[in-house]
């Protein structure tokens, strides 16, 4: 594998703009489109572009949050809830991350796009905002819920969980998708910092990428939640389910053609600096 220093600085440039316009655009941490750019463009190993995602997710999540907020599309107290249940699951992701294979990680991936992809084409007309919004217990044990699957996910393999969070809160709670957006990148910020943090310290985390992929998509989230607020929100739902079903199938024939080779995942391979 070549040394990482090599890798010149405009390709992180490109995929931070990627996807931090995804980011804002469709209410996710962006690594839908990291995992596969940074797998299959930069050529990092699996699980070393899953953890580095986490670290750039955590700065185009605060921008597209932020951006959502100022529209009036944020729900503070269940972005709170949702967060509690998915910093628990960062531990458990981060747990499994290290005891299972790589081919399995990128297979569990796949999956969960796939699955999310489906009900996205289906769509949905949801109808809860900000304001027509009320707490209950069973609202508050399925925001936990939420939370702890989005949280395992994050950390296993290396999404913010807006894959998750965004399409349970529009179908499970009927919640609009602007707000559901605008919520879900609330979420990522803890939670894919914590999951960061905690992939690190089996040094799967290349920090040279995350910092520059997380400071260039800043710019790409504030402009993506910009014009999302603008379409309509079946629109939104569809143009996610597309994206996700293309890197699933971009994902899976790199992964059948690995089978040919493959090739130790270890530590050393992580490019850190």
């Amino acid at each position: 594998m070549r040394s990482q220093q090599s890798i010149p600085v405009y390709k992180f440039i490109l995929v931070g703009a990627a996807a931090g316009l995804l980011s804002g655009l469709l209410g996710v941490g962006g690594g839908v489109i990291l995992v596969p750019l940074l797998a299959l463009w930069i050529g990092y190993a699996q699980k070393t572009s899953q953890a580095t995602s986490l670290v750039a997710i955590s700065f185009s999540s605060v921008a597209g949050a932020v951006s959502y907020a100022v529209a009036g599309d944020v729900l503070v107290i269940p972005a709170a809830i949702v967060a509690v249940g998915g910093i628990l699951g960062t531990f458990i992701g981060s747990w499994l991350l290290h005891r299972v294979s790589e081919g399995q990680v990128r297979l569990l991936f796949v999956g969960v796009m796939l699955i999310a992809a489906v009900r996205l084409i289906v769509g949905s007309k949801s109808f809860i905002g900000v304001d027509d919004f009320s707490l209950s217990v069973v609202l508050v044990a399925g925001f936990v819920a939420t939370g702890l699957v989005m949280g395992t996910l994050s950390s296993l393999i290396g999404i913010g969980g807006g894959v998750v969070v965004v399409p349970m809160l529009v179908f499970a709670f009927g919640i609009s998708s602007h707000v559901a957006q605008g919520t879900s990148l609330l979420v990522m910020i803890p939670t894919a910092a914590v999951g960061a943090w905690r992939n690190s310290r089996h040094g799967y985390v290349n920090w040279r990428a995350g910092i520059w992929i997380g400071t260039t998509g800043i710019l790409g989230a504030v402009a993506g939640s910009q014009f999302a607020l603008e379409l309509p929100e079946l629109w939104l739902q569809r143009g996610f389910a597309v994206l996700l079903l293309y890197s699933g199938f971009r994902l899976l024939k790199q992964w059948h053609a690995n089978r040919q080779r493959p090739r130790p995942d270890k530590p050393d391979e992580t490019g850190k600096d």
